[in-house]
């Protein structure tokens, strides 16, 4: 081994430097502890034999610093003295010191200490080595495993629907930025406040999700979609023959399905008063009784509202409860209207017309100045989800490399209610002067429409710019009707 022998006494260090050379060691002798640091920055041992009672730094010193010392190799101290003290000697092993011994040095036991450290240090030298070994074997595998775990996160963010996120606005930075600072908290509830169509339900999935993209469970339910007749059963479940037509092994209720994940409650404004108070303990208490159930079920799960509504409003009228909503809203989070947020309108509408026109073929790549500015003079009553519907329909209707103002002509109109006139300079005229009249959709523009709806009539009718008596007249009628593409 390479030792370095610390000892100011010039005969003991001597007799010591002899005794371990003819034991096959290489040695390096110091006179006191500030030398012996020097050497030891600059070069390596296995083991350090010091004197404790020297001149300046004390042997008990010299471990602490050694110990201290960065660096790919540790030393094994190994301290010695003349004076015959347990505290010493306790204080030298809490220094850090390997080992310990007294003078006169039994040559012995200097061996059998010398076995020790030899053993201890090959271990060392072993456990660097597969340590090494082991970074590279991970360090090989980390390129396949990244990989993966980017495509199961694609494929989470895509299933979330996440992955087709713009935030392109400073208020909507401090949106997303107060979402993530949420999720890190999943005691917390949350009240997410804003228009309809400003992405209330995107924003509940960050808070869920996170950048971390969570696999645990997120589970949404509508509470304006549901009648009070059902609105109980189908969050909390029932037990077997709780009401007539009920299931005979009953049934469990979305907060089952949440179960260690996120309950969002989506137009939680509409929740019926009677099913308040409950929905109340679910938050304070983490549990629930089923309909018909006597036992009390304990769950763990993140409680995320939203609401287009006025809430404090509802609570003068008696329609929520005061101590429910000031509960939701321990953890607020209002989303702006997209007229309070100009920077994301174009970057948006620009984001949905490539997607939808790589979805259908579509050669959309790019956004007119002229178009642009009707976007930007639109006032978006429908917020964002208006927004991408307008860009869906254009891609049903048109195909260009860029979009015009004349794609627009037939579905926007100026914050006065005007119809926009599809020319070089965007102007608008009232809608009601216009003679202008939008040509009657072709068979494969219905077909289209239809396409995209997933077979929605009330929506391709939307998309189409025609009333839904219309559709069904002219699907009824296509074999009369003269509806092609010539």
């Amino acid at each position: 081994m390479r030792i370095l022998l610390v000892d100011d006494d010039e005969a003991t260090r001597h007799s010591l430097a002899e005794y371990l050379t003819l034991l096959g060691h290489a040695v390096t002798s110091c006179s006191d502890a500030e030398s012996a640091l020097d050497v030891c920055r600059n070069h390596s041992f296995e083991m350090v034999l010091s004197d404790i009672q020297m001149p300046g730094k004390t042997g008990i010193e010299l471990v602490r610093e050694v110990k201290s010392m960065s660096g790919s190799y540790f030393p094994d101290v190994v301290l010695y003295t003349g004076h015959s003290d347990l505290e010493l000697a306790i204080g030298a092993l809490r220094a850090g010191a390997y080992d310990y011994m007294t003078k006169p040095i039994n040559m012995e036991e200097l061996r059998s200490i010398l076995n020790r450290v030899a053993e201890h240090q090959a271990l060392l030298a072993e456990n660097d080595r597969l340590t090494k070994k082991f970074d590279e074997v991970v360090a090989e595998a980390t390129n396949d495993f990244r990989a993966e775990l980017t495509r199961l996160q694609e494929l989470l963010e895509k299933q979330a629907g996440l992955d087709n996120i713009g935030i392109f606005s400073e208020p909507m930075w401090q949106v997303v930025s107060q979402a993530k600072r949420y999720h890190e908290d999943r005691e917390l509830p949350v009240l997410i406040q804003g228009e309809t169509g400003v992405g209330k339900d995107i924003v509940a999935k960050i808070i869920h999700y996170g950048p971390d993209q969570s696999s645990l469970p997120f589970v949404a339910i509508n509470c304006a979609a549901l009648p009070a007749t059902l609105f109980e059963s189908e969050l909390f479940g029932y037990k077997a023959g709780a009401f007539t037509g009920s299931a005979a092994r009953g049934a469990k209720g979305k907060i089952d399905l949440a179960k260690g994940g996120t309950l969002f409650l989506d137009e939680i404004g509409e929740i019926p008063v009677e099913l308040q108070a409950k929905l109340l303990r679910v938050i304070e208490d983490k549990s629930f009784y089923r309909v018909g159930g006597l036992e009390k079920v304990h769950v763990d799960i993140r409680i995320i509202a939203a609401t287009n509504l006025d809430l404090d409003e509802r609570m003068e009228q008696g329609l929520f409860r005061k101590d429910l909503y000031y509960r939701l809203r321990v953890g607020s989070i209002m989303v702006p209207s997209l007229r309070e947020r100009h920077d994301d309108i174009v970057p948006l509408a620009k984001l949905f017309l490539t997607n939808f026109a790589k979805k259908r073929g579509k050669n959309f790549a790019d956004i007119s100045p002229n178009a642009a500015q009707l976007l930007m003079a639109h006032p978006w009553p429908g917020n964002v989800r208006e927004l991408k519907n307008t860009l869906e329909w254009v891609s049903v209707m048109h195909d260009a490399p860029e979009l015009l103002p004349e794609h627009l002509a037939t579905i926007l109109t100026d914050n006065r209610g005007h119809a926009v006139v599809a020319s070089s300079q965007a102007a608008v005229i009232p809608s009601s002067k216009s003679k202008k009249r939008r040509k009657k959709p072709t068979e494969k523009e219905i077909e289209d429409a239809l396409a995209a709806t997933s077979g929605n009539k009330t929506q391709a009718a939307l998309l189409l710019g025609i009333s839904i008596r219309m559709l069904y007249y002219r699907i009824s009628n296509r074999k009369d009707d003269n509806i092609n593409d010539k």
